[in-house]
């Protein structure tokens, strides 16, 4: 009888696995059998362990989504410092948490689901994206002396997220076109993201006109 650590390393390898195929064909391209042939597995062990492959994609995603070891303490460090180094706190977890992806296919299959979303997508977006949005949203906040939900502070977010991943996912790009960005030291490269990202916030917050209000009935 297989132990409980064989069987958590089964479901691993097997989740392995599926994320290379997932990422490279999609949902609707990936079999059960194919995902058992490369996991080098028995077909039974796929619906054993997950039930049906929409539980198999599912837990895909989710493990794609995962928050690297090297970020985890950040996340609480950044609420719990002064607003000015949770922001930069909030930024050194955005590049260690990309950092730390040590398999290509977790970055493949999250841009697959974000240019043509799943059912799946929604349960990571609930279980784990909006948390971590949420949790941004009040850092960036703090920072800025907004509310959380303002939407200046959401444009912050997105403009300290995207500035902060840059390096790493147009790395190459910027190896040959600007390669002494690269260089830059990190603690530097972190505090001029932070200053961006406020600049970015008081800039929306000043020069973007709010919705129009809805007529009435």
């Amino acid at each position: 009888m297989g132990t409980s650590r064989d069987s958590i390393s089964t479901k691993s390898a097997i989740i392995h696995a599926a994320g290379e195929l997932f990422a490279s064909h999609g949902f609707a391209g990936v079999t059960a059998r194919q995902v058992a042939q490369a996991a080098n597995v028995a077909l039974s062990t796929i619906p054993y362990h997950f039930g049906s492959m929409e539980n198999l994609y599912q837990e895909t995603l989710l493990r794609a989504c995962e928050v690297s070891p090297q970020a985890q303490p950040l996340a609480q460090q950044a609420l719990d410092a002064s607003p000015t180094d949770g922001l930069r706190l909030a930024i050194r977890w955005a590049i260690e948490d990309y950092a730390g992806i040590n398999v290509a296919w977790t970055i493949r299959l999250i841009a697959r689901e974000e240019l043509d979303p799943s059912p799946a997508f929604q349960e990571v977006i609930d279980r784990k994206l909006a948390p971590e949005w949420n949790w941004l949203s009040q850092v960036v906040a703090r920072a800025a002396g907004l509310d959380a939900s303002a939407p200046a502070v959401k444009f912050g977010v997105v403009t300290m997220y995207t500035l902060a991943i840059s390096t790493l996912t147009h790395r190459a790009v910027l190896e040959k076109l600007a390669p002494e960005i690269l260089q830059t030291n990190r603690d530097a490269f972190i505090h001029t993201i932070a200053q961006l990202t406020l600049d970015a916030v008081a800039h929306y917050q000043t020069n973007t006109p709010a919705p129009a209000a809805s007529p009435r009935p």
